[in-house]
C-alpha cells in the first residue's frame, strides 16, 4: 500500500547500512535464492513460466513437484538484496533498480497534484517480483468479490480451499477460536502471523477508531465482520515468507527446475496459432527456448500485456498500427483498474510513534539478536468501511490505513520519489514533519468503476507499457470519498488526538482553492489520487482467458498473476495471486496429466 511508505522509510534509510554491517558479521540474515541455471540455446522444456514474482515463484515450485516434467522458470531481474527479507526494510527497495520504475501517463484530469499529473506504479524487478517489495499483509478480500468474476469456477467456495493449500496459520489472535480459523489452514508453505501483543502506536490508532464507531475485528480476513483490527501478515520468524522465500528456495535444487534470471523475455514464439517457446535477451545476446507443453506468462498487470501485444495477441487496431501480425484480436491490456488511493495528513505532539536514534540503533542490534522489535514489524492497523446507504453491511466500499511518521523522518525524499506529489507539497509536509509527528491516512475505495488500459508504447521490448489509468474516468467513484475523508479526519476530534493537538494539514492544491464542502474533498481526491499498487484485470478471465486461464483461441498458451482478474479484490493482492498460481498449476498438471 503506497500510503504506508512513509512509516518505515526513514528507519529503513537510515539503518540499512548498521544492519548489514551487523549481519555480515554475526550471519544472522541470509537466504538462499535459487541457483542461476545454465542452459543451452534451443533447449527445450516441458512447461516455460515467464515472471519470477508472487505467482510465478508459486507455480514454479508446484509443477516442480512433477519429477518428470521439466519447468524453465525465467525473470527480468535477479536474486533480491538481503534487505528485502527485513519487514521494516519493507519500502527501501521502491524506485530503486530493483523495481521497474512504471510511472503512468498524464490524463489531465487525475492526479494533477503529482509530479507531471503521473502515478507511481512499482512493481518488483528480481526473484519474487512485487512480492519481494511490497508489504507483507494477508488479505483476501470478500466472498462477493469471487462471485462478481461471474464464473461459477471462480466463486469464493471454489478459491477459498486454495487460500488454505498454501497458508499455515500461526497468528495468535486466531488459531484458538474455531468459528474464525474454519476460513484458514495451517498445512501449507507460506505462514501466516500475528501476534496478542500491540504496540503503543497501534493501540492508539485502534482505540481512536473505536471511538469513532468502529467495531475491533480479531480477523481481517474473515468474511462476515468488517471494522477495525490488525492485519495477518506472511512474516516467520520475523522475516518475510514470501512464495519465493517459502516455495521456490525449498524447489530451487531440483533437478527439473531449471531458474534463468536477468534475462528478459521479449516475444511468445507462435506456430500455427499455437505458443511454442519463447525469445529472451540477456546480456544483449537473443536466445529462444521452446515449451513442449505450455508458456504461462506470471509477467504481472503491465508486463503479461505487453508481451501479449509483442506477441501479437491483442486489440487488432493497435497491433496493425505498430506492425504487429496479428495473431489473436483479443481485449489485451483492456480493463485496468487498481485500488484509487488518496492520501491525508494530520501532524501531531509527540509521543504517538516516537523513536529516537538511540532507540533506532538498538532495535537494529535486537533484530540480529533474535528477530524481534520494530525491524520485526511492518504495517499492522486498517479500518474498513461499508458507507451509509450499501447495500452489503459487512461488505467494505473503502479502507483507511493509518501510519505514522516520527519527528525528523526522512520523509521528503520517499515523498518525491516514490508518492511523487508535486515539490511544493513536499516541502510544506516535510516542514510540518521537522516539528511534529505526521500521520498518514491512507484513504482508498476498494470497488473503483473505473477503467483504464495497458498499451504499447513502440515494439521496443526495452520501452516500458503504456499505462493510462483511466482514474476517476467514472465519475460515481467519487460520490464516497467525501464521507470516507469525514472518518479521517475525524480523528483529530478523538479524545487522544486531541490530547496531541492533531490537526488536519491542509496541501493547499491549487486546483482545489476556491471550492468548498463535498465538491473541495471530491476535488482533492481526484487532484491527488494515486495507484495503491494493486493494478489487475488486463488479461481478464472471460475477455481474453477461459476458466482455467487459457488464452482465448490460442493453443499452449496461459496467463497466471493478478492480470486475470476481472475485478479487484477489496484488500491487499498478493495472497489472491498466490491463489491464482495454485489453481493455475493444478489446471497444468491435469493436462499433464500426471497429477
Amino acid at each position: 500500500m503506497a500510503g504506508q511508505w512513509v512509516a518505515g522509510s526513514a528507519s529503513g534509510a537510515a539503518f540499512s547500512s548498521a544492519l548489514q554491517f551487523f549481519a555480515a558479521a554475526q550471519c544472522l540474515l541470509g537466504e538462499s535464492w535459487p541457483p542461476h541455471s545454465n542452459i543451452r540455446n534451443g533447449s527445450s522444456y516441458d512447461v516455460i513460466i515467464v515472471g519470477g514474482g508472487s505467482a510465478g515463484a508459486a507455480l514454479a515450485a508446484r509443477l516442480s513437484e512433477l519429477s518428470r516434467v521439466g519447468v524453465l522458470l525465467i525473470e527480468a531481474g535477479g536474486d533480491p538484496p538481503q534487505d528485502s527479507i527485513v519487514p521494516g526494510f519493507k519500502d527501501v527497495l521502491k524506485a530503486s533498480p530493483y523495481d521497474w520504475n512504471f510511472t503512468t501517463a498524464n490524463d489531465e484530469f487525475s492526479s494533477q497534484a503529482l509530479q507531471s499529473g503521473s502515478q507511481s506504479q512499482p512493481r518488483g524487478k528480481m526473484l519474487g517480483g512485487s512480492g519481494s517489495l511490497n508489504d507483507m499483509v494477508y488479505a483476501r478480500g470478500f466472498p462477493a468479490d469471487y462471485d462478481d468474476w461471474g464464473d461459477e469456477e471462480w466463486t469464493w467456495d471454489k478459491v477459498l480451499p486454495y487460500f488454505k493449500k498454501t497458508e499455515h496459520l500461526t497468528d495468535e489472535r486466531i488459531v484458538d477460536d474455531p468459528e474464525l480459523a474454519e476460513y484458514h489452514g495451517f498445512g501449507g508453505e507460506m505462514e501466516v502471523s500475528g501476534r496478542n501483543e500491540s504496540t503503543h502506536t497501534t493501540d492508539k490508532f485502534i482505540e481512536a477508531f473505536q471511538e469513532l464507531g468502529f467495531r475491533l475485528v480479531k480477523d481481517m480476513t474473515n468474511p462476515q465482520n468488517i471494522g477495525v483490527g490488525r492485519f495477518s501478515h506472511n512474516m516467520k520468524d520475523g522475516q518475510r515468507h514470501s512464495s519465493l522465500t517459502a516455495m521456490l528456495n525449498k524447489a530451487g535444487n531440483r533437478k527439473n527446475l531449471f531458474v534463468l534470471k536477468e534475462s528478459q523475455v521479449v516475444k511468445v514464439l507462435m506456430e500455427n496459432n499455437t505458443a511454442v517457446g519463447v525469445q529472451v535477451v540477456n546480456e544483449d545476446e537473443v536466445y529462444h527456448y521452446y515449451a513442449n507443453k505450455e508458456v504461462i506468462l506470471s509477467a504481472g498487470t503491465f508486463n503479461s500485456p505487453k508481451l501479449m501485444m509483442l506477441s501479437g495477441i491483442g486489440p487488432k487496431k493497435h497491433l496493425e498500427e505498430l506492425g504487429i501480425e496479428v495473431i489473436r484480436d483479443l481485449a489485451v491490456g483492456e480493463n485496468l483498474h487498481d485500488h484509487v488511493m488518496v492520501l491525508t495528513y494530520l501532524s501531531a505532539d509527540n509521543g504517538t510513534c516516537f523513536s529516537d536514534e538511540r532507540s533506532k540503533y538498538l532495535d537494529a542490534i535486537k533484530y540480529l539478536y533474535d528477530r524481534s522489535g520494530s525491524f520485526a514489524r511492518t504495517s499492522d492497523v486498517a479500518v474498513y468501511i461499508s458507507l451509509s446507504g450499501s447495500a452489503q453491511a459487512n461488505v467494505p466500499d473503502f479502507a483507511i490505513y493509518p501510519s505514522c511518521s516520527p519527528i525528523g523522518s526522512n520523509f521528503y525524499a520517499g515523498c518525491v520519489n516514490v508518492l511523487r506529489f508535486k515539490k511544493e507539497i513536499c516541502d510544506k509536509l516535510h516542514a510540518e514533519n521537522m516539528e511534529r509527528e505526521l500521520i498518514t491516512l491512507a484513504v482508498v475505495i476498494l470497488k473503483p468503476k473505473s477503467r483504464g488500459r495497458v498499451r504499447l508504447k513502440s515494439t521496443d521490448y526495452l520501452d516500458s507499457p503504456l499505462i493510462q489509468t483511466g482514474t476517476f474516468s467514472d465519475l460515481r467513484d467519487l460520490e464516497g470519498y467525501p464521507e470516507a475523508m469525514d472518518f479521517a479526519f475525524g480523528l483529530v476530534n478523538t479524545s487522544y488526538f486531541q490530547s496531541k493537538n492533531a490537526r488536519v494539514i491542509d496541501l493547499n492544491i491549487e486546483e482545489c482553492r476556491e471550492l468548498e464542502g463535498d465538491s473541495k474533498v471530491k476535488c482533492i481526491a481526484r487532484c491527488s489520487a494515486m495507484s495503491a499498487w494493486h493494478s489487475v484485470g488486463t488479461c481478464a478471465l472471460g475477455s481474453v482467458l477461459d476458466r482455467e486461464l487459457r488464452v482465448l483461441g490460442v493453443r499452449g498458451l496461459r496467463v497466471a498473476d493478478a492480470s486475470v482478474m476481472p475485478s479487484i479484490i477489496r484488500g491487499n493482492s498478493n495472497a489472491p495471486v498466490v491463489m491464482i498460481a495454485e489453481r493455475a498449476a493444478d489446471f497444468i498438471k491435469q493436462t499433464l496429466e500426471v497429477i
